[in-house]
């Protein structure tokens, strides 16, 4: 996988320097391009992890159907002639099993919970793939962001390295700042390229999680400005609660639990069958008798017989004790598998709305005091430069600081963005949007 991986980004990569295009711009298409939930609704038809659970769908819909078909009946045919004499018997008879004490009605529900509990985990896989989509689409749009930043800036140090150059040829600026400047722009260009990669990593992983290929064409358009989430942490739990499927499929699992209970109890019962038969018997003697009128013939009868019976299954020996008892514990197991779940999902929902919280806090500081700051400390900086009042080299820290400052920013803008998916997850509020 690794390897594959591999060859994906040189791909990737190789097709954006043959065409001279950008990587940010390669990717970026506001037109022509899908947005997250189009990325969401093409890995429901090529994910094949996804695809696989439909399957299990299918698997318990068959379940279903057999549960509901009634035993068949059975038919035996036995037929006797004597050895090296004339007798014969021929028997037909038939067995019609009855399923006594709702036996078929208890099979039913077992196989009608399991299909519900099925469904229920196929909408916890997608709200599963739904997330880790989401979250894998936050980061490419972060690196692309960081990536279109450091382009942007290579070129305009580029643009400074060339005047810088110019004006050594001229004698008006010491060699030193025009190679302090290339330093520069080589540390630029090597920075930008470790971002192209980066970037060249997150959309082969977003496209595994959709399903497609690594070669295919592939544009998105977005935003790292999550979607508002206008709930109280009480609503968003009381939601969760009522509509996540991971809970639903955990109380559907104790209902499986509690009608194989239900089956079990009922196999420990009597059950019985019904039987018909019919038999010819064809009886004779190696002598022979006189009829009423005298005549001589052979001693030799015809016999029909039908007879009708009922077969009882006594559970004397075998109560059915250990399917039971595993029953019971296996309902136990399902009550406590729920509780646990939702415990654990009133934790994710916390920790999603401390989470998000802190996010927007740091947003607001980056937003606030740091970024518009920075940028007039550069601004200043490169014009007491352009004055010749301060050297070169301040201006290339300042820079680097800057370049820090905004991929800080990046980081907290994805993390903002990750913050409200992890919120949206939890609560369940992302599900079948």
């Amino acid at each position: 996988m690794r390897r594959s991986l591999l060859v994906g980004l040189t791909l990737l990569l190789g097709l954006m320097r043959a065409s001279g295009q950008a990587a940010s711009d390669a990717i970026l298409d506001p037109v022509n391009s899908m947005t997250v939930d189009d990325l969401v609704r093409l890995a429901m038809q090529h994910n094949g992890e996804f695809l696989a659970t439909q399957q299990q769908i299918a698997v318990s819909h068959g379940g279903v159907t057999q549960a509901r078909l009634r035993p068949n009946p059975s038919f035996q045919v036995n037929g006797a002639h004597e050895v090296a004499g004339s007798q014969n018997n021929i028997m037909l008879g038939g067995t019609l099993p009855l399923e006594l004490y709702h036996r078929r009605d208890r099979r039913i529900e077992v196989a009608t919970v399991g299909l519900t509990m099925a469904e229920f985990d196929q909408a916890e896989q997608e709200r599963q793939l739904r997330s880790e989509i989401e979250m894998k689409f936050g980061d490419v749009l972060a690196s692309l962001r960081n990536l279109q930043f450091t382009e942007e800036l290579l070129t305009l140090n580029r643009k400074a390295l060339d005047l810088v150059t110019a004006r050594v040829e001229q004698g008006a600026t010491a060699p030193l700042d025009a190679n302090l400047l290339r330093v520069e722009v080589n540390r630029i260009d090597s920075q930008r390229v470790e971002f192209e990669a980066k970037l060249g990593v997150d959309v082969l992983e977003l496209k595994s999680l959709v399903g497609m290929k690594s070669q295919e064409i592939f544009h998105i358009k977005g935003t790292l400005e999550p979607e508002a989430v206008t709930i109280t942490q009480e609503e968003a739990l009381k939601h969760a609660l009522e509509t996540r499927p991971d809970l639903l499929a955990a109380r559907a699992g104790e209902q499986v639990a509690s009608a194989r209970l239900k089956q079990a109890q009922t196999e420990a019962r009597p059950d019985a069958s019904v039987s018909a038969s019919y038999q010819r018997m064809n009886s004779s003697f190696a002598q022979n008798g006189l009829t009423a009128s005298g005549q001589v013939q052979p001693i030799q009868g015809v016999f029909h017989f039908l007879s009708m019976g009922v077969s009882i299954t006594l559970p004397v020996r075998n109560r059915n004790e250990g399917a039971i008892e595993t029953a019971v514990a296996e309902v136990e197991q399902a009550k406590q598998r729920r509780e646990y779940a939702e415990l654990i999902a009133t934790r994710e929902i916390a920790a999603a709305f401390l989470v998000q919280a802190k996010a927007r806090e740091s947003l607001q500081i980056y937003s606030d005091g740091v970024r518009g700051q920075a940028a007039q400390n550069l601004e200043v900086i490169r014009k007491v430069n352009e004055l010749g009042r301060t050297p070169l080299q301040d201006v290339i820290a300042g820079q680097r600081r800057f370049v820090e400052i905004e991929t800080g920013y990046t980081d907290v803008l994805n993390r903002n963005y990750q913050a409200s998916v992890r919120l949206r997850t939890a609560t369940g509020l992302m599900f079948g949007r």
